[in-house]
């Protein structure tokens, strides 16, 4: 996949989502604000190319990004915000997936649905609980290969989970949860980031929500959206190279790994961001996707 014109817009959506972080950290004036930004996108933009794969689009920015303005975790408090509010509906939805029709293809659909429900936990308890039932009731996915998946689970021994967004990460717990309690000979390693970037799950996050009471964490190496093969560790290239399944959450995640030549089953989970990603699935925008490669 190569970078888009169209790309340029979420470089540009990414740029503004954080400069107000910039500002609440650091209190820089207007000008100075102002005359930084203006730098931001000069440097990105004079950067990129149509030649270039689209997952280096994200590294490009974000080296930029921290070359100008300070290198913290923008998104700390956010992200230990809804990890703490999932896990106080952890037991309660444990018990939903166990006493459903399918445990695991509720806890399935929950783990795909994460990246929404990330979005609603500044809400109070009892409308994050009213806002999950919602979707879980309203939403489907448009491509969905858990009966593929379920197949090669049969005679699976190990499974990578490389995760997306902290909050989100909680509904992958729950989901490898159920998995174990199905397959309880499955060893399954969660991947997270080596360094906070954006919203991504590290290491705090998988301990936040206590991960490795339900697999093995470890990092990725990756210090950007995406996993960039280059960027990862040798340790991540051994377990993904020997794991029988991966799972892969996060448009991000998509871009960079979709095209690694594997003679093992690999699942993308994602919601589809943007028109481009859209296209090339033949999905629309906002579609929730759970696709075999």
């Amino acid at each position: 996949m190569k970078v888009n014109y169209r790309c340029i817009n979420c470089i540009l959506n990414y740029a503004s989502e954080l400069t107000p972080k910039v500002i609440a950290n650091n209190h820089p004036s207007s000008t100075q604000i102002f005359n930084d930004y203006k730098t931001l996108i000069q440097k990105v933009l004079t950067q990129i190319n149509p030649d270039q794969d689209l997952s280096y689009l994200s590294k490009i920015f974000f080296d930029a990004f921290f070359e100008i303005f300070p290198d913290i975790d923008y998104f700390y408090v956010d992200k230990t915000n809804a990890n703490q509010h999932f896990m106080e509906i952890y037991d309660d939805l444990i018990d939903f997936c166990i006493s459903s029709e399918d445990a695991l293809n509720s806890a399935f659909k929950l783990c795909v649905m994460g990246e929404l429900f990330s979005h609603t936990s500044e809400n109070s308890f009892g409308e994050l609980e009213i806002e999950i039932n919602s979707f879980f009731r309203n939403k489907t996915l448009t491509i969905n290969d858990i009966d593929l998946l379920r197949k090669d689970l049969e005679e699976a021994e190990s499974l990578l989970f490389i995760h997306n967004y902290a909050g989100e990460i909680f509904f992958d717990k729950l989901f490898i949860k159920i998995l174990k309690e199905i397959y309880p000979k499955l060893i399954v390693h969660s991947a997270v980031k080596s360094k906070p970037v954006y919203k991504c799950a590290t290491i705090k996050d998988a301990e936040e929500i206590f991960l490795k009471e339900v697999s093995i964490p470890f990092e990725s190496g990756s210090k950007y959206l995406g996993t960039i093969w280059a960027e990862t560790t040798p340790t991540f290239k051994n377990i993904f190279e020997n794991a029988d399944i991966i799972i892969v959450k996060g448009q991000a995640n998509y871009e960079s790994l979709a095209s690694v030549n594997l003679d093992k089953p690999m699942y993308f989970s994602l919601v589809t961001n943007c028109q481009v990603i859209s296209d090339i699935l033949g999905v629309n925008v906002g579609d929730l996707i759970f696709k075999k490669f």
